[in-house]
């Protein structure tokens, strides 16, 4: 009979020594909480929690809400936000292939964008430091990517960064594209 307890003793033994408020925040999320998701680009990013730890749906460390500062933009105004907005830095954070149209499928990329893939962001972030000031419009194929670099940006001291939700794979049309 004692066997049967014994997984369930360890659950509890579990819980409580990973602090059983963290692990009840982390499955109920408040909308007044003080943490969020490391932006991910999924639904979780708008849940709030009220302890530190780890989102429960995408496992992205969970950050302060107050720390994420940048915008979002929907991608079929992104033509008419660059045009209205001619100083903008465009920022492909998608790999060098998929930048390149060598990807499968293609989606194509806006003109005059730079490219620095996520996985090399962190490390080349100094070759940024001159966009400090400016509005930097970070974008990627499915808007997964993007929010993670557009919040790694602002944890970098740029201030004025915005990110194309949704990314290259939902802009149709537009003459701001470079391939269709």
């Amino acid at each position: 009979m004692a066997k049967q307890f014994f997984p369930f003793l360890v659950l509890i033994c579990w819980i409580i020594s990973s602090g059983c408020n963290n692990a009840d925040a982390a499955l109920n999320p408040t909308p007044a909480g003080k943490y969020q998701c490391l932006p991910c680009g999924s639904e979780c990013d708008e849940n709030r929690y009220e302890t530190p730890g780890d989102c429960p749906i995408c496992h992205m460390k969970l950050v302060e809400a107050a720390s994420v500062s940048f915008r979002n933009i929907d991608p079929s105004k992104i033509c008419e936000y660059i045009r209205s907005h001619p100083g903008v830095i465009l920022l492909d954070v998608r790999t060098k292939r998929e930048f390149e149209g060598k990807a499968d499928p293609d989606f194509g990329t806006l003109k005059n964008a730079i490219n620095v893939p996520i996985q090399e962001l962190d490390a080349r972030i100094g070759e940024l430091a001159a966009f400090k000031e400016k509005e930097i419009l970070v974008y990627c194929s499915h808007s997964r990517r993007s929010p993670q670099a557009s919040y790694l940006l602002t944890q970098n001291g740029f201030r004025h960064v915005v990110n194309m939700a949704g990314g290259m794979s939902v802009v149709r049309g537009g003459d701001c594209r470079l391939k269709f």
